[in-house]
């Protein structure tokens, strides 16, 4: 954890800001910035696919679904965890973690490395929202081919090796939905696209993107 330290920063500057994060992280999984939020996971696929934007890019629909409205696309936004995890607990804990340690040393604990599992079990990891959303939405009306569908996947039990091959994602495709998308903290992929989805994602159909470690939750 030193190694991470910023230049010219002490150890209770940096538990300050690791604290300050941790605030952040909290204020962001209130449930009053769930637009910011669904906002800040579309953004991370932008920055991942190397497509410029603009806050004001960004608007809030009068009705639900979907989620973010972004120039021709329309973002449903949906996060996928490890099972059994809360995220507002996990970070009310940490906060607190963070706000009592008198040193770093007291910060670190032993975590148990990630399982790495194929693709084809990454992306079966959306199948109970994407069943769940396909079946409510048909249910109300709403026409699924107007979606856009992002997955923020956050997984902390679990990694993917990308070496291993992603299958078509027939079932997904046959619910309708005009796109799929997934992003995480270190990769980002366009499972499928059809013909009248926005351009940028056509653009990256079938392409995994892998950058640095970024801010996840």
């Amino acid at each position: 954890m030193r190694s991470n330290y910023a230049e010219g920063m002490n150890e209770s500057d940096y538990l300050r800001l690791l604290t300050r994060q941790a605030e952040q992280a909290n204020d962001l999984l209130s449930n009053a910035r769930k637009w910011e939020r669904e906002c800040w996971a579309c953004q991370r696929l932008l920055q991942a696919l190397k497509v410029p934007y603009r806050q004001e890019d960004f608007i809030e629909p009068t009705q639900q679904p979907p989620d973010v409205l972004f120039r021709d696309a329309s973002f449903e936004v949906f996060f996928v965890l490890d099972q059994g995890r809360r995220l507002n607990e996990e970070w009310r804990e940490e906060l607190l973690r963070r706000r009592m340690a008198q040193s770093l040393n007291q910060l670190i604990r032993r975590e148990q490395r990630p399982r790495r599992i194929p693709c084809a079990d990454l992306q079966a990891r959306l199948a109970p929202t994407l069943r769940k959303k396909a079946h409510n939405y048909s249910e109300r009306g709403i026409d699924l081919s107007d979606l856009d569908l992002l997955a923020f996947v956050s997984l902390k039990r679990e990694t993917a090796d990308f070496n291993t091959p992603f299958p078509p994602p027939t079932e997904y495709l046959r619910q309708g939905w005009r796109s799929l998308s997934i992003v995480g903290p270190t990769f980002a992929r366009v499972l499928f696209a059809h013909t009248d989805a926005p351009d940028f994602l056509r653009g990256s159909l079938g392409r995994t993107v892998l950058f640095d470690m970024g801010m996840g939750l």
